[in-house]
Formats: C-alpha cells, structure tokens, sequence
C-alpha cells in the first residue's frame, strides 16, 4: 500500500475560508427566488380571488406579479426590506 499524503499546504487552507454554509449566514433566504413575505401576499391574493370570486384569470396576473418579482429581486435581495425602511421614514427636512 502506498501512504497518502496528508501534508496540508497553503492552497489546501485557503479552501476553508470559501465554505458554501457561509452563505446561508449572510444572504437572506428566498423562496422561489422572491422572499417569503411578498411571495406570500401574492399567493393569498390569488387564493381569495378564486376561492371568494371564482376569478381563474387572476392566476396570469399573479404569475406576471411573480416574474416582476423575481426581476426586482435578481439584482437586490434586500429590495423590499429597504422599501418597507424608506416609507415608514419621517420626512422631517421638508423643503
């Protein structure tokens, strides 16, 4: 049997430092690629419109809700926690 080499280098170190988990404790989680909030708000609406209204049709504007959704969210994960931070902000320097 030929004996492994278990020698560590610099390489082999510098590894640890770009572990995935990392990941999951600095972005926020998406579901569906929109986050949870939102994506739960357009899933309710639907379900109201069908089930009180009989609405079939709304499920396309749901969908078109959906995929602007996930546009907005592609390139800010944050997007709409900033948005709910700017409007509840008091507009005190009134110009």
């Amino acid at each position: 049997m030929a004996d492994a080499d278990t020698t560590t280098t610099i390489n082999d170190a510098a590894s640890w430092y770009e572990l995935g988990f990392s990941r999951g404790l600095t972005e926020p989680a998406l579901t569906m690629g929109v986050p949870k909030t939102p994506l739960v708000l357009n899933g309710i609406f639907a379900v109201i419109m069908i089930i009180d209204f009989g609405f079939w049709p709304i499920l396309f504007v749901t969908i078109a809700l959906h995929c602007l959704l996930l546009y907005v969210c592609k390139d800010d994960k944050m997007f709409f926690e900033c948005l709910k931070a700017y409007i509840n902000k008091k507009n005190y320097y009134s110009v």
